[in-house]
């Protein structure tokens, strides 16, 4: 295994949200009241916390999920697709009689652009046993995607005290962010939540802000351009590998899958970053979230032989925060 010698499988919980994605490629959007034909409609699992379960899982880690799922059709096929990812579901709870999270999809083909309609249905929030502190026994790693506040947050605080590492995936600012990030060993964040979360507009200052809150360890996403990490309080910009791009979504879920299990096995800040980033190039030559996941020889050969793309626009946003 590419720079973690011979270590074991790592365990890995996951607590977060998941949803019944419709992803619909389009060439051109109809006038008003238009048909138009398209090429395909893919359907598959989503949501952050469920789609890096299913990332991890294919890397070789041993995952465990919470999250609720549902006995309408769209849940049942999620709870087949995470089965058969090798996802362990035994700490799920199964609410009958509503309705499941939803996502429609449009892809942009030329551009490779989506737009998303979610909803996430009439499914309550997880109540606070769902946060059994013995459910970190003999984990390496507890994941969140912040979906699951409450839960999260006690799980998190638990890890710590353990010395277990702590990953949140940083999309968006909901109730209870402010918190988790506190409790958290590691936050990535998308290129809105730190800036919004603590009113810093420049990535760094947003960054530093956002370390200063709790975790160790600090990133900021911006899709094609790379990672923007922040080490011993200095810029550490990691460019994106330069892949054929078909469908950007969940980029964001696979790059934190990836640095989740390079920082499990131990490696180093600016590896981990290496490590969500080939994931997530990888990803995104499929359709949705899932389909184009890769498994651990592909990422071990992006990361030995991949190219990468120019490191000019990370650098641009290092500038522009200290100017």
């Amino acid at each position: 295994m590419a720079g973690m010698g011979k270590m074991g499988r790592s365990r890995i919980l996951v607590v977060g949200y998941n949803a019944f994605d419709v992803i619909v490629p389009v060439s051109e959007f109809p006038a008003p009241d238009e048909k138009a034909e398209v090429s395909r409609v893919i359907t598959c699992g989503g949501g952050p916390g469920a789609t890096a379960a299913v990332a991890l899982a294919r890397l070789g880690a041993e995952v465990k999920l919470i999250t609720p799922l549902t006995d309408d059709v769209p849940g049942r096929l999620q709870r087949d697709e995470l089965l058969a990812a090798g996802v362990d579901l035994s700490h799920c709870p199964t609410v009958v009689g509503l309705q499941s999270p939803k996502a429609i999809i449009l892809v942009d083909e030329a551009r490779g652009q989506r737009t998303i309609f979610w909803s996430r249905g009439d499914v309550p929030n997880l109540e606070s046993g769902y946060a059994a502190p013995e459910l970190l026994d003999e984990v390496d790693l507890l994941y969140t995607d912040g979906h699951e506040a409450e839960v999260s947050i006690r799980l998190a605080r638990c890890a710590r005290e353990r010395g277990v590492p702590v990953v949140l995936d940083a999309g968006s600012v909901r109730v209870g962010s402010g918190e988790l990030v506190g409790c958290c060993t590691d936050v990535v964040s998308s290129r809105g939540f730190a800036p919004d979360l603590t009113g810093c507009a420049a990535p760094l200052d947003a960054l530093r802000a956002l370390r200063d809150m709790g975790p160790e360890r600090v990133a900021m996403t911006f899709g094609g351009e790379g990672v923007l990490g922040l080490e011993n309080d200095q810029p550490l910009p990691v460019p994106a590998f330069a892949v054929p791009i078909k469908d950007t979504t969940g980029a964001g879920d696979a790059f934190h899958a990836g640095y989740a299990f390079a920082l499990a096995h131990g490696l180093e800040f600016r590896s981990c970053l290496d490590w969500g980033s080939a994931v997530a190039g990888l990803k995104c030559r499929d359709w949705g979230g899932r389909l184009g996941l890769p498994d651990l020889p592909e990422v071990q050969s992006l990361l030995e032989n991949g190219e990468r793309n120019s490191l000019d626009g990370l650098w641009s946003r290092v500038i522009d925060s200290e100017s």
